[in-house]
């Protein structure tokens, strides 16, 4: 279980007290996957590649199509998208997609709105060197309440199998595509 704070904090209005005061409830969220994958290729193409979500069905398992839904940066908080992805027990569903964090080419979070789980996918990219990458990935659920410990196994084994060959299947694409 983790909780994420929000970025925005409101400061006492007390000046000999320093400690921050947050303006809203924190998120609990749970860890269904984290993979971490080495890449031979510049941390700006594989932040280029991964972070526009269009791409994400050509190396992640069981997302069938994803499409922008306005036409900000694929870097820009508030991108969306719709996502059409396969369920456990092969039932499709539309998932809608927002950014909601992006830093050009360290990181990117988004949350969808599929309400047995509430995905958050967060994506960190490190430069390891100039023509090396490293990208850690992880899904959360930020579902609460008793459904969560029904469904969570399910999803988990289901994240976990996905998560697995994707990671490969990003290095393959990205490490194979010709440089230019």
């Amino acid at each position: 279980m983790r909780i994420n704070y929000p970025l925005t904090v409101e400061h006492s209005l007390y000046p000999n007290l320093s400690a921050p005061k947050l303006n809203v409830e924190p998120v609990i969220s749970y860890l269904l996957s984290k993979r971490t994958v080495e890449l031979a290729v510049p941390v700006a193409s594989v932040f280029a590649f991964a972070a526009n979500l269009e791409n994400f069905p050509t190396w992640f398992p069981g997302a069938l199509s994803i499409q922008a839904r306005d036409t900000k940066e694929v870097d820009e908080v508030g991108k969306s998208y719709s996502e059409i992805v396969i369920l456990p027990f092969g039932r499709k569903t539309k998932v809608n997609i927002q950014v909601m964090e992006a830093q050009k080419p360290i990181r990117l979070a988004t949350e969808g709105n599929y309400r047995l789980l509430l995905p958050r996918m967060e994506m960190d990219f490190i430069a390891i060197d100039e023509n090396r990458t490293k990208m850690q990935w992880r899904m959360y659920s930020r579902r609460t309440g008793i459904s969560i410990w029904l469904l969570l196994p399910i999803f988990r084994v289901l994240v976990l199998s996905r998560s697995r060959s994707a990671l490969l299947q990003l290095k393959a694409h990205l490490e194979l595509v010709p440089k230019t």
